[in-house]
């Protein structure tokens, strides 16, 4: 099966023609380079001999006056013009030319543009390329000059809109060109696909501009010049459009941009200094604390730097991002400016949501989004849905966080970035889990790591999706490649994630699988975090997760008593919060630290609430797992109803776990089922064995409620209404809904 970019490639080349289509792929399988398997790579195509054959016996039927207009066609593009050809065959008449074409539109080898006069196309690109081929090195170079010249004249005042084009031509023409027309024309076309959020082709424009200029990447010194700043400020922003997620944050910033901020604070440009740090998000709060020293207190520029301040320098001082807010936000209103404003309260949104102040992070997200109709920030946009995502799901609201997931895909799409096109997919992958949706999560897991390969909320959604269903090889692929992410001492949000995910997952995993392994990188990997002065809140509290988890399941209750402390705070929350790691509700944690120490009963207390919860919002694989651990306690604390209510916790455990494939949890839940058999019978609660939760959903069909207004009322699946509604009928011996309500009212059950 051939890879999508495969496919791609050889659609490109030969644009379905069936005899080139074969020739190309029997070429690629006498190389063996059939791609077969999913690759970014595309395979490298030249053009067969027995395409070459094909079409060089046409051309050798054509006059030599055809073949030379021809050449110089293929030169321009797969378009090309008139007017252009005239200024290329030199004394030649247009009658002539005319000619020329005429040839070659009988023969088919092009075709006119549709309503576009004296515009034509070459009818396939393989036709075009074998032309090309034609020509010596020498004479296509003077060809692409005299196009390059031939173009500015033609497009007079309008040369900018035309830079790609004209860089094109000017660079396949260097040597024997002016190397700053080529210089400047990559400026334009970079600056122009910058503001297209075509990352990709801006860095390519900037890194041939700068080759052009003979400047070097990896240089400290200034930039040499006003072109020299601008192109390695724009190499800079291209490479902050275009890195992955993990790595955005893990060094200072790119040093283009360094170079070209003090070039222009040498030059006393203070305005261009404010613009290239305030363009795009990156880890240069030095920068931006310099550049504020340049400007007044109160203008508009130091508006735009504190609002980037908040975020890329202030991350780890709450209480001076919060005053950097308010006086940026009294800028952006002071000037009306509405990016601004939306930018400014997307900033201390983050800043709120890394500190787990979910309220003030939900707030402000929720204004910047009513802004977002108003101004065209897919960027920022993208940023509020994401926290508010995590917030939302943090707390409970499933629902909203899903639509803001759903709706994030579209501005993340235009924003052109990966980071923001890989956070969209981690984010629906998120709430899919969470549901229980685990080909949904799969699909947007792909997704996002065909993008981002190192994502590490993505591995380790994956890891434990793949776990949760029993598929340990594919999980354990997914923690190695986590694990190839970690920092030894991280010191940016990205690095704290991709340690914090490990050291969350690999305590999780052990868990489901009873395999307690790795437990010193999760230890080193907490220590590294604890220590460190500029970790936030959120990843204290995720290194803290992974600790207690471990000491869960050592049984250490010295450990487990200390990290209750610490952790009590989250309940009532999915923790940890938001980008890092996957979500585990705090009460079902403090719960299983309870049962550590010894308190059973404060233990019940926590289950019951988190039971409460993940039924409410509809976190159903950790409802399920709730259920166990809860059914778990009440056994092992066996006081008077302890036994029955775990056999009922159990059967929905069940029920849930059966429904989700989640096979380990299924195996988890039988054992404990076999205990509880095991242990001394009570007389049953409720008549011919019937559960507390069948009673329930008894209860609900005597009062005549369908199935899906059981599920709203209890918080439970339509499909686990069933299984309860199969178990009632097969106890009960009655045949039907309506029976079933006649049994309830003759039992007193009604």
């Amino acid at each position: 099966t051939p890879s999508p970019v495969f496919v791609e490639t050889i659609y490109a080349q030969t644009e379905g023609n069936p005899f080139f289509m074969t020739e190309v792929v029997r070429l690629l399988s006498d190389r063996n380079e059939l791609i077969t398997e999913a690759s970014d790579e595309p395979p490298r195509i030249s053009i067969p001999q027995g395409v070459r054959e094909v079409i060089g016996q046409r051309l050798n039927r054509l006059s030599e006056q055809c073949n030379q207009t021809l050449i110089a066609a293929s030169m321009v593009g797969r378009n090309f013009e008139l007017r252009l050809l005239s200024r290329l065959m030199n004394g030649w008449s247009d009658e002539q030319l005319l000619t020329a074409l005429d040839e070659a539109l009988q023969a088919h080898l092009i075709e006119e543009s549709p309503g576009l006069p004296e515009r034509y196309q070459f009818s396939h690109s393989l036709i075009r390329d074998t032309l090309g081929r034609e020509l010596s090195a020498a004479r296509r170079v003077r060809l692409h000059a005299q196009i390059g010249e031939a173009l500015e004249e033609l497009y007079g005042p309008s040369q900018e809109a035309h830079a790609s084009e004209l860089a094109y031509h000017f660079g396949a023409a260097a040597p024997s060109t002016d190397h700053h027309k080529f210089a400047h024309y990559s400026l334009i076309a970079g600056e122009q696909a910058l503001t297209a959020y075509a990352y990709e082709d801006a860095l390519s424009h900037f890194e041939r501009g700068l080759a052009a200029r003979d400047i070097t990447l990896s240089g400290t010194e200034p930039a040499p010049d006003a072109e020299g700043a601008a192109l390695l400020s724009g190499l800079g922003r291209a490479l902050i459009g275009t890195q992955e997620r993990q790595r955005a944050g893990t060094q200072a910033l790119p040093s283009g941009i360094a170079r070209a901020f003090d070039y222009y604070v040498a030059a006393g440009d203070v305005d261009r200094a404010v613009s290239i740090v305030t363009s795009q998000n990156f880890g240069g709060g030095e920068l931006i604390q310099e550049a504020l020293e340049l400007v007044p207190p109160d203008s508009h520029n130091a508006g735009r730097l504190l609002s980037r301040y908040i975020s890329q320098g202030l991350r780890t001082d709450y209480e001076r991002a919060q005053e950097a807010f308010h006086s940026a936000l009294a800028i952006a209103r002071q000037h009306q400016d509405l990016g601004l404003e939306m930018q400014t309260l997307v900033a201390a949104a983050c800043v709120d949501f890394t500190h787990c102040r979910f309220e003030e992070s939900l707030d402000r997200n929720r204004r910047a989004i009513t802004l977002a109709a108003r101004v065209v920030q897919p960027g920022h946009e993208s940023h509020a849905r994401h926290d508010l995502v995590h917030v939302l799901y943090a707390m409970g609201d499933l629902e909203e966080a899903a639509q803001h997931a759903s709706a994030m895909l579209e501005p993340a799409a235009r924003s052109g970035a990966r980071q923001w096109q890989t956070s969209a997919m981690e984010a629906n992958e998120n709430v899919s889990s969470a549901k229980g949706d685990w080909q949904a999560a799969r699909n947007f897991s792909e997704r996002g790591l065909a993008m981002s390969p190192r994502e590490a909320n993505l591995l380790g959604g994956r890891a434990l999706l793949e776990y949760q269903v029993g598929n340990f090889d594919a999980g354990g692929a997914h923690v190695e490649r986590l694990l190839e992410n970690v920092h030894p001492s991280p010191s940016y949000m990205a690095a704290f994630t991709s340690n914090t995910v490990p050291a969350v997952v690999i305590p999780v995993v052990a868990y489901i699988t009873k395999e307690m392994t790795r437990f010193d990188v999760v230890e080193a990997i907490a220590e590294s975090v604890l220590t460190s002065p500029s970790a936030f809140p959120a990843v204290r509290h995720a290194a803290r997760i992974g600790l207690a988890l471990i000491a869960v399941q050592r049984g250490d209750a010295m450990a487990a008593g200390e990290l209750y402390g610490t952790l009590e705070p989250l309940r009532g929350t999915m923790s940890p919060q938001g980008p890092i790691g996957p979500g585990l509700a705090a009460d079902r944690l403090l719960g299983l630290l309870s049962q550590t120490v010894g308190n059973l009963d404060q233990a019940v207390a926590h289950f019951e609430d988190a039971l409460t919860f993940c039924g409410k919002a509809g976190y159903r694989p950790e409802l399920a797992w709730t259920c166990h651990d809860y059914a778990d306690t009440l056994l092992k604390r066996g006081i008077p109803g302890d036994r029955e209510k775990a056999v009922s916790l159990l059967d929905e455990s069940l029920a849930i776990s059966s429904e989700l494939g989640m096979r380990p949890l299924m195996e988890r839940v039988a054992d404990l089922q076999e205990r509880a058999a095991s242990q001394p019978a009570k007389p049953p609660a409720y008549p011919d064995g019937l559960t507390q939760r069948e009673v329930e959903v008894l209860q609900l069909i005597a009062a005549g409620r369908t199935d899906r207004e059981i599920a709203d009322e209890l918080f439970i699946s339509v499909r686990t209404v069933g299984y309860h509604v199969g178990n009632i009928l097969n106890k009960t011996a009655v045949a039907n809904r309506t029976e079933a309500a006649a049994y309830a009212t003759r039992r007193g059950l009604g």
